[in-house]
């Protein structure tokens, strides 16, 4: 993993929605919808597919900014291990995805049947695919003849024949993951769910088109489950046209469209700042009344500046506060591996005693559990990750372990870890955003 690559993953990578890093993923977003675009690829996009590419850059960052992704905190991210230097990505997003597992296992999706297949003994079901035409939920349910010890799956995911995805793959270096949450109900059964998390910066996002779910390995067991599911855009969306504008003598922000769903929430905006492109990097950032933030976007210039692609609105938000910021200038240098905060892990975390990751004048972050899976290691969090920041896990081989998804709802994931072994926490000084309180806008929402 390159030094430019740890520090992405080290910076919050964060538009509303993410994907790895360039010097990761640069190669694959031309045959993939979960890859970023060569550079030069890149600017001749449009400024949507950029903003993609960019928060895929800021997720990167969220695991490791210095050497290979970045943690993500809700400011997009996002994925997590790479700390590139800004001057080779001109702008970063940050992103957040909500887990699938809370809100889509305990409902009524649970007793819906639909198309399934068997091979193997195992029996695959798709019980229910919602798509709000930016991202897709998928709740599936695995049932066997016989035990599942150490249950895993991989699978990959393609809308017609696009890949947008996979599952699984542990000993895969590709980190273009979906989320993917599951729990076991019986020691035969299995429901889970999968959602993409960016999506929305894709141009393939048709109203209606055939989900072809591909798996190869279930709980250990080989075979081969395919099934091609019609899908159509879901109804149940909510359009807003706030018509809403703040000017001051430093600039002007304008919010245009909003679109809300129970999958995402898409943000159509106008920010035009009055000063030169150079003078300091800009960001716009997203939260409720609560405090919850929902992501953020950080650029160089404010013409890539437009569009944010985020997680739900939550269950009781009244009001989206919407605040234009500067970034500090030293978030977006380049750092050396040496000059970030090293902290070794001596016990596993827990709540009553968390693993303390200095971040510098942002604050700390609490490490509160570490969970080993068979196909991934889960980091929770106790708090949203500082705006700007993230984290890395160094081995103790000096190696970067690669993540799988960014944080989500304060859960970071990464490709299986030993539980025995020794891991280092890597974190760099970081520094606090500087709000444009005179271009706050508020946006009430509707309430059912």
């Amino acid at each position: 993993m390159s030094s430019n690559e740890l520090d992405l993953l080290l910076r919050d990578g964060g538009l509303a929605k993410s994907s790895l890093l360039p010097s990761i993923v640069t190669k694959r977003i031309e045959e993939t919808l979960h890859s970023l675009p060569a550079r030069s690829t890149l600017e001749r996009r449009t400024k949507r597919l950029r903003a993609y590419a960019i928060t895929a850059a800021s997720i990167a960052v969220v695991g490791g900014a210095f050497a290979s992704y970045v943690v993500f905190s809700r400011d997009q991210p996002t994925d997590m291990a790479i700390l590139p230097q800004r001057s080779a990505t001109e702008h970063q997003s940050e992103t957040v995805r909500t887990p699938v597992i809370g809100s889509l296992l305990d409902d009524s999706d649970m007793e819906k049947n639909g198309p399934s297949v068997t091979d193997q003994g195992i029996t695959l079901m798709i019980r229910d695919v919602t798509y709000d035409g930016y991202e897709m939920a998928i709740r599936y349910s695995v049932k066997a003849d016989k035990e599942i010890d150490g249950y895993y799956m991989d699978a990959v995911l393609a809308m017609d024949n696009r890949e947008i995805g996979k599952v699984g793959y542990v000993n895969s270096k590709e980190q273009n993951q979906l989320n993917h949450r599951y729990e076991k109900f019986d020691s035969d059964r299995y429901e889970g769910a999968i959602n993409t998390w960016k999506l929305g910066y894709s141009d393939y996002r048709p109203k209606s088109f055939r989900l072809k779910v591909n798996a190869t390995n279930i709980g250990g067991q080989a075979g081969q489950w395919s099934l091609d599911i019609p899908v159509s855009r879901t109804p149940d969306i909510i359009e807003i046209n706030p018509d809403l504008t703040k000017k001051d003598d430093v600039g002007t922000l304008a919010i245009d469209r909003i679109v809300l769903s129970k999958l995402s929430m898409q943000l159509h905006y106008r920010f035009e700042h009055n000063g030169p492109d150079d003078e300091s990097w800009l960001g716009v950032e997203v939260t409720d009344e609560q405090g919850y933030h929902y992501g953020s976007h950080v650029s160089r210039s404010d013409h890539d500046l437009g569009y944010m692609d985020l997680i739900p609105v939550t269950n009781g938000a009244k009001t989206l506060i919407v605040r234009p910021f500067y970034d500090d200038d030293r978030n977006n240098i380049n750092i050396e591996l040496a000059d970030l905060y090293h902290t070794s892990m001596l016990r596993q975390p827990t709540e009553d005693e968390p693993l303390i990751l200095p971040m510098g004048e942002a604050g700390d972050l609490k490490i509160t559990k570490i969970e080993y899976l068979a196909d991934k290691t889960v980091v929770y969090t106790k708090d949203p990750i500082p705006s700007g920041s993230g984290f890395a896990i160094q081995d103790e081989n000096g190696n970067l372990v690669p993540i799988i998804t960014l944080a989500i709802d304060g859960e970071t994931e990464f490709k299986p870890i030993p539980k025995d072994a020794r891991l280092t926490f890597l974190t760099r000084p970081t520094f606090p955003r500087i709000y444009i309180p005179e271009l706050e806008v508020r946006v009430d929402l509707p309430q059912r």
